[in-house]
């Protein structure tokens, strides 16, 4: 019998998503969207950014456990796109998200206000590889945010979550379509033993695409966790700027909060606690040998030294300029 009535719930789920999808089409090019990695505090700005008045949030589509269209399409977990590849199935699943075509319970949290929105907040986890291929393809209106953290503090934060329970000690390469981005570096990551190195290792192959892009910060907007942390003031004018938007009147007080999806209490104890979680996680000798993933892919924004970015990375290879501390 329960089997019968969640079955039925379900049922009934979807069709009233495919009900309120219908007489909805949003314009791709006016949503408002958020890269970041998987615990790169995605959540906490999406909080922020969802303050605009007339928005509603598409949740996380690409996580292919909840939202099946990617998976049809043949993506992976982190699906990389080269800028100038053409990917005609891959940009119609995007342009259907992007118009709210594609809603369940998951990626719809807020039904009333997607159905009184004039725009989305679209929240993209593992899309950081496809951010170059996704804004040159789409052309959108107002840059998308791509938010920056630092490796390690992502790859504890994964690992005291829960959600990244049992995850591999090796590096498990992906196949599928353009997953040359992960085979040209297969015989150093087939030496990586750990779950933090799988994760400092990932963080590297994603990321390094956009920073290193010439279009990094031009294209979209580059924001580093630490410095909205620091100055979230400051940060937030600056995405809000360059959109040419109104700062909502809400905006900094969600700033000032922890997002519904932190675990952890230092967000409340200070800037330093923060930033610092990390290095009471892991070891000196672990710390060694996530410094040596982030030698091989040549990082430099970020290092073992410091909590802080070490450079505005979105500055490009010239002209960087030392980051100052609170």
């Amino acid at each position: 019998m329960k089997r019968l009535v969640h079955y039925a719930r379900r049922r009934a789920a979807s069709g009233f998503y495919r009900a309120i999808s219908a007489v909805r089409d949003f314009d791709p090019r006016k949503n408002l969207l958020i890269f970041s990695d998987p615990r790169g505090g995605s959540t906490w700005l999406t909080e922020m950014i969802s303050q605009v008045p007339g928005t509603a949030v598409l949740w996380e589509p690409l996580h292919l456990r909840k939202v099946g269209l990617f998976n049809d399409v043949g993506f992976c977990w982190r699906q990389h796109i080269p800028e100038d590849e053409e990917w005609k199935e891959a940009e119609k699943a995007f342009r259907r998200v992007f118009r709210g075509k594609v809603l369940n319970r998951w990626i719809c949290p807020s039904p009333g206000r997607f159905l009184k929105a004039d725009r989305l907040v679209v929240k993209l986890c593992r899309a950081n590889a496809m951010i170059p291929w996704l804004t040159k393809t789409f052309k959108f209106e107002y840059d998308p945010v791509y938010l920056v953290r630092h490796p390690f503090s992502v790859a504890a934060s994964q690992l005291k979550h829960g959600a990244w329970d049992g995850t591999s000690r090796n590096f498990e390469i992906p196949e599928g379509r353009f997953c040359e981005l992960y085979h040209q570096h297969a015989d150093y990551l087939s030496t990586l033993g750990t779950d933090y190195e799988v994760r400092v290792a990932t963080w590297c192959l994603t990321n390094l695409i956009p920073l290193r892009s010439e279009r990094n910060n031009k294209s979209w907007i580059t924001v580093h966790y630490e410095d909205l942390l620091v100055d979230s003031g400051k940060e937030t004018r600056r995405i809000f700027d360059r959109w040419g938007l109104p700062v909502p009147r809400r905006a900094a007080e969600r700033l000032r909060k922890p997002s519904a999806t932190a675990k952890e209490l230092t967000f409340l104890e200070g800037v330093e606690a923060q930033l610092s979680k990390w290095r009471t996680t892991f070891t000196q000798a672990e710390i060694k040998r996530m410094s040596q993933v982030l030698d091989y892919f040549e990082i430099e924004c970020y290092t073992a030294d410091d909590v802080f970015p070490r450079v505005s990375s979105w500055r490009g290879s010239h002209g960087l300029e030392q980051r100052s501390r609170p």
